[in-house]
Formats: C-alpha cells, sequence, structure tokens
C-alpha cells in the first residue's frame, strides 16, 4: 500500500505542479544601433494550486546532440547581459503573467548571433527522499545586423574498421563489419553551423567516391568559434591509402565546404561484404505472384562475382548471377509464386544465402518475410540485473509477426526514449540495460512501446515487467 501511495503521490504531483512557458524559443533580429531592448515570457499557472518558481539566467551552446547550459567564457553568450526585475516568482491559481528580459548589448560585441537561456525552475512535490524540481526553459537567440561568417575546418579524422582496429565498444554499438569516423569539426565564423548537405568520402587510391553521409541541420551543428565532435557509421570497408573527407552543404542560407586528406594505414582487410537493402524484405502475400525491388551493393574495395538463393521453392532472386565492381550497386527483384510454397499464418521468414567462390559476408543477415493469414503482435517482459544506479529488461516477441519497440519512460509531462528502436523475430528475445537507478516510479513509468514490423505507428503498450530472478 505504502508503494502504490509513492508512486500516486509522485504523478499527481507532476500533473498539479506544472506550469507553462512561451515561447520556448525567442529568436530576435536586433535592430542596428540598439544597445539595449526587451524581450517578454509568458508564464502561466493553470493548476489549482500556488506556483512557487525560481529564475535563473545561463549560457546556451549545442555541443553535438547535447544541449550545454555552461559554457565557460565565452563572448557569444548573453547570460551576463540579462537583467530581470525578480528570481523568486509565486504564481496564483490559474494566473498568468508576463515576464520581462532586459538585455543590454555591448558596445564591443561584433558577432553575428549571441545566445543564452532563461531557467524557470518550478518545486514540485516532497518527500522523505527527495523534491522534485522541473526545469522549463526558454531559449534566447539574438540575430545581429553584421554579416554571417560562417566557416567549418575540419580538425581531425579517426577511422576504426570495425573488422580490425576498433574497441569492444564499438563493436558492441555496431557490429563486426564496416566503418566508423570520428570526426572534429570546429567553426572559425562569428555565426552557428548548421548544415544540410553531405559528408563526401573519396579514396584517392581507387579514384572513387566510396559513400556519402547525409548532414541535417538538427544534429550538426557547431556553434561560433567552438568544436564538437561526431560520430558516424558507414557499412563499408575503407581501401587502404590516401582519402579525402568532403564537407558540403547550406548553413543558415551560407554555402559552406570544407575538405581534409587523410591516410589510412595498415593492410587491405580480408572480410568482404555485400548489402542487400531492405535487409528484411517484407512481402504481404495477396497474389499468386509478387514482386519486389532491392538493391544489391558491394561494401569492399574488390570486385565480387556471386548469386543470391534461398530454401523456399517459391522465391527467386534475380538478377541470378550477380557481378558488382568496388562499391558499386545494382537494382534487383524478389519474385514469389504462391503456388510452389505453403505458408503458416504470420511471417514465413527464409534466409537469404550467397554462393560464390569467395568469402563474402551478407551484410546484417538479411531474410525475405512473407506475411500471410492471422498475425499475432506481441511480446513478454521482465526487468533483471537490477544495480545501484542500472537495470535490464529483458523483451520477448512471443507472437508470430516480427515486432520493432523502443523503451520508453513517460510521466504526464513528456516521454523519453531509453533505447533506440529495435526488431525482434517471432521467439527471438534481448536484453537491454537501462541507466536509470530502479525503483517504484521508474517500474510504473517506464514502458515498453512496440507494433508489427513495417506499421508507421507504436499501437502497443505495456509496463516492462517485475524483476525476476
Amino acid at each position: 500500500m505504502k508503494r502504490f501511495l509513492f508512486v500516486f503521490f509522485v504523478l499527481i504531483s507532476v500533473m498539479s505542479f506544472s506550469i507553462t512557458i512561451y515561447p520556448l524559443v525567442n529568436r530576435v533580429n536586433v535592430e542596428p544601433g540598439t544597445d539595449e531592448f526587451t524581450l517578454t515570457i509568458n508564464i502561466s499557472n493553470p493548476n489549482p494550486i500556488i506556483a512557487e518558481v525560481n529564475v535563473d539566467i545561463s549560457d546556451f551552446v549545442i555541443d553535438g546532440a547535447q544541449y550545454v547550459y555552461d559554457a565557460g567564457e565565452y563572448k557569444y553568450s548573453i547570460k551576463d547581459w540579462i537583467t530581470v526585475e525578480g528570481t523568486s516568482l509565486l504564481l496564483q491559481p490559474g494566473e498568468s503573467i508576463d515576464y520581462d528580459v532586459k538585455i543590454k548589448i555591448p558596445r564591443n560585441f561584433r558577432g553575428a548571433q549571441a545566445f543564452g537561456a532563461i531557467h524557470f525552475k518550478q518545486k514540485g512535490g516532497r518527500t522523505d527522499v527527495f523534491e522534485t524540481v522541473f526545469d522549463y526553459v526558454s531559449i534566447i537567440i539574438l540575430d545581429f545586423p553584421v554579416q554571417k561568417s560562417i566557416r567549418p575546418d575540419i580538425l581531425d579524422v579517426e577511422i576504426y574498421d570495425l573488422t580490425g582496429n576498433s574497441s569492444e565498444t564499438l563493436n558492441n554499438k555496431y557490429g563486426d563489419f564496416g566503418t566508423v569516423l570520428r570526426m572534429k569539426v570546429g567553426n572559425n565564423g562569428n555565426a552557428v553551423l548548421a548544415v544540410n548537405g553531405e559528408l563526401r568520402l573519396i579514396s584517392r587510391e581507387i579514384n572513387r567516391i566510396i559513400t556519402s553521409i547525409p548532414l541535417d541541420n538538427t544534429s550538426f551543428v557547431v556553434f561560433p568559434e567552438r568544436e564538437s565532435i561526431f560520430e558516424f557509421f558507414v557499412p563499408f570497408i575503407f581501401p587502404r591509402g590516401e582519402f579525402e573527407i568532403q564537407l558540403d552543404g547550406i548553413s543558415q542560407g551560407l554555402r559552406v565546404t570544407d575538405f581534409k586528406r587523410i591516410t589510412i594505414l595498415g593492410e587491405q582487410p580480408k572480410e568482404i561484404a555485400v548489402m542487400i537493402d531492405p535487409y528484411i524484405i517484407l512481402i504481404e502475400v495477396k497474389r499468386t505472384i509478387e514482386n519486389y525491388k532491392v538493391n544489391i551493393q558491394n561494401l569492399s574495395p574488390e570486385s565480387l562475382e556471386f548469386s543470391l538463393t534461398t530454401d523456399s521453392s517459391g522465391l527467386e532472386i534475380l538478377p541470378s548471377k550477380v557481378r558488382l565492381s568496388p562499391y558499386t550497386k545494382i537494382s534487383g527483384f524478389v519474385k514469389f509464386d504462391s503456388r510452389n510454397e505453403s505458408l503458416k499464418d504470420g511471417d514465413n521468414i527464409f534466409k537469404i544465402n550467397l554462393e560464390s567462390d569467395k568469402d563474402i559476408l551478407l551484410f546484417k543477415n538479411p531474410v525475405i518475410v512473407l506475411r500471410q493469414g492471422e498475425l499475432v503482435t506481441d511480446c513478454d517482459s521482465y526487468v533483471t540485473s537490477v544495480a545501484t544506479d542500472t537495470f535490464s529488461v529483458y523483451v520477448e516477441n512471443t507472437g508470430n509477426t516480427i515486432l520493432s519497440g523502443k523503451i520508453i519512460r513517460q510521466d504526464p509531462l513528456q516521454s523519453t526514449d531509453l533505447t533506440d528502436e529495435f526488431v525482434l523475430f517471432p521467439g527471438e528475445g534481448k536484453e537491454f540495460q537501462i541507466l536509470l537507478a530502479y525503483n517504484e516510479v521508474i517500474k510504473n513509468s517506464t514502458f515498453i512501446v512496440y507494433r508489427k514490423y513495417g506499421d508507421s505507428t507504436y499501437d502497443k503498450k505495456k509496463l516492462i515487467g517485475d524483476v525476476r530472478k
């Protein structure tokens, strides 16, 4: 009974103590000659009890994928430019106020942008163990009437071959085939580098673009006069020798480019591989003959010749004989004739086999899935390996279809992903480590959300379950 009351109290506290602020992002075009101005943030208390709010002022930068509120001595921070009238607020039930933030711009500032954040920290419920505090952040971005200069600088590049010189951590994260590229990038400009574009990876030894990595302005971000480290995985083995990394794209309307030449040392890896995309070829059987288009790509720096087959007499993969130059790809298709194969209800899964004179790996173990009849999507889960600051969740697919899912923590304010999306075949189970301390609150706010593989939305949800030995 005490456990139930504890959980109920915390959840009611979250629901009863939530204020709202607007806007969450204040982007201000500073007029020429302006040395001081005021912006207004609205704070509302929609609840039937008094809200106690403390106000803090901080830096704001993005470092990789992380928001950072303490940037040290950073000349593009407006933290020391801001003054407010009060930092302790009491909002009556239903009260809404406009909170003024005054910003005085130093005469010697020459940047094109500057940044800061206002934190509205609200006290929530209190127990004998802890007191909850909710931090609502309103970000401030100032755009000055100065020409933007955005100059990316690729400072350092490290290449890790997952078949050879990588760490156990990288292998556990990405697998045993492919390459991880870790890159340090600086921004020598006066405004944020946020790139929509690509990284081109070019081998000068074989005079070929190996691949390009798309860049998105929500994730490839470097603040002015700062450096960030980015990590990329590509399912290719890079040839040894001279290599070039080219960055090209658009940032805040400006064209940005940079490149760096590196040398990849050592002997050429012996492993060679082929990728079939998608690696789960899902065919919903509704007609006598079904066709599905696929891409077949060589992930290696040597020419390959092979054929692809399955154990089903109703499946055929075309072309029957594949020849691929280094890193090239072709279009193929899978043909299924239901007159030659009996299927059970659910997902009928057939492994793809590669036949060749060479020892060629099929990347990610691709399969063909023939879906038919009555479908059951379900899973079982329970908690294992509870430690001080971590615990593990075991999830098993108990249905007859492939499921995709993730583990989330959900409360009335927000939902947080605790794992990446995972895929489980029928009968398959996996264990996932969660970097949180396990307690009654976590137990009752942590869920598995899942769906039939191929669906667009998560339509099923269940609690993670109890602890099992």
